[in-house]
């Protein structure tokens, strides 16, 4: 417990000391967000929060963690420091959709592959293996398609930084409590750094985190939920869950549903599903007047509930399709209040 505490202290302080700087750097030289249609500030902000964030969250694993015990840590922090340089260039000269792409399937391949990170897909709802190709192909897509859900959801202030804490944090109690203190230790001091990174971040922001965060974080959040579904198999007692697929899923069910419907529309609409506009969850918020901060909190809170619920739910033993069938629900909800409450607000 000492490591998770000095990991904790150790990241937030570095991130609440480093920012300030960042932010002048920035300044002095010109390192903005390019003005473009995709923007709703009307102020220069920077883009390299996620520079900070994940230094300081590096560092602080490494230096209190047990690496002689953790393994997988090479291929971890490799996938992580590629998606770092990735999204680094792309937030000083955008890159395009396809690199992008392609940045982020070596390196979950890389972990796929040497780290073993992966998980068998249909043996959960059906009782038979899928063979490993099946199941590697299947953890590159769901990877993918989680990093990139965690970087489409970040388009206002504060949002990705509060469910980085949200998601992170109960992720970091699970795996403590499931004396995986390793990863336990990576995912409070990447919390810790968000939250520090919040306070220069909730509206009107200073600094963003840009893709060098958004991509890092996903890539952590993939891993930490395979590794959740796969190491819940072979623990018992109270933090044992009857079903982890569903419970996983509704960490990142509102992302990723985001993710996909703002992504076929695009396509409906004969455009890119990478290139940005404002039809995401969090700007049908501000299109009904909600301030970015309240949108954040909202928007968080329904990700927590979620999460919560799921968890009830599999004390009951309800399955893990079931709980997905409910979270689903509850989301479809969700969209049709904003929806109605959209459509009456455009009457006015």
């Amino acid at each position: 417990m000492t490591n998770q505490i000095l990991g904790i202290l150790f990241s937030f302080i570095i991130t609440l000391i480093g920012l300030p700087f960042v932010i002048r750097i920035a300044e002095s030289i010109g390192l903005f967000v390019p003005n473009n249609y995709r923007r709703i500030h009307t102020t220069r902000v920077s883009a390299l929060g996620g520079l900070v964030i994940f230094l300081s969250a590096s560092v602080g694993f490494i230096l209190f963690s047990d690496l002689i015990n953790f393994p997988d840590y090479r291929f971890i922090i490799s996938s992580g420091v590629l998606m770092f340089f990735l999204g680094f260039y792309d937030d000083l000269n955008e890159v395009k959709p396809e690199l992008k792409l392609l940045g982020q399937f070596i390196a979950v391949t890389l972990l796929v592959v040497f780290a073993d990170v992966r998980i068998d897909f249909l043996q959960h709802f059906f009782s038979f293996s899928t063979g490993l190709w099946a199941d590697t192909v299947l953890t590159i897509l769901l990877m993918i398609t989680i990093i990139n859900a965690y970087n489409f959801i970040d388009g206002i202030d504060m949002l990705a930084a509060l469910l980085g804490v949200i998601i992170m944090g109960i992720l970091g109690i699970w795996f403590f409590m499931a004396k995986q203190y390793d990863y336990s230790l990576a995912l409070f001091t990447l919390s810790s750094a968000l939250l520090a990174f919040m306070v220069f971040n909730h509206s009107p922001a200073r600094i963003f985190m840009g893709d060098t965060g958004t991509m890092t974080i996903g890539i952590i959040m993939a891993v930490s939920l395979i590794k959740f579904d796969s190491i819940n198999d072979i623990i018992e007692g109270n933090i044992h869950v009857n079903s982890a697929p569903g419970i996983a899923f509704a960490f990142i069910a509102l992302i990723t549903v985001d993710l996909l419907r703002v992504s076929f529309y695009r396509i409906y609409q004969g455009n890119h599903p990478f290139i940005a506009d404002k039809n995401h969850i969090h700007h049908l918020f501000l299109r009904i007047g909600v301030t970015q901060n309240k949108a954040s909190i909202i928007i968080s809170s329904v990700v927590f509930i979620q999460i919560v619920m799921s968890f009830y739910l599999d004390r009951f033993l309800f399955s893990s399709l079931i709980i997905i069938i409910i979270n689903l629900m509850y989301l479809l909800t969700f969209y049709m209040l904003i929806f109605i409450k959209l459509r009456a607000y455009d009457k006015e």
